[in-house]
């Protein structure tokens, strides 16, 4: 049996599940049994997913602009 735990995460990544569903993920701050890691997940909607998938590549090209 489980408990629900609440926990605030930073800037969590948002990804496509399976199903299609766009969802928040990150990784809780406590560990499962044996140090597995846990991860927690949150629907969203699509216009988060553009918006984090916007984010990631202006990081992605300014620190390739950064190194050349």
């Amino acid at each position: 049996m489980t408990t629900k735990q609440k926990f605030e995460a930073e800037e969590p990544t948002v990804v496509i599940l399976k199903n299609g569903r766009y969802a928040y993920k990150a990784q809780c701050p406590w560990v499962g049994k044996a140090g597995k890691e846990l991860f927690a997940f949150k629907f969203c909607g699509a216009a988060d997913y553009e918006h984090f998938s916007n984010q990631q590549s202006e990081l992605a090209e300014s620190e390739h602009s950064d190194t050349s």
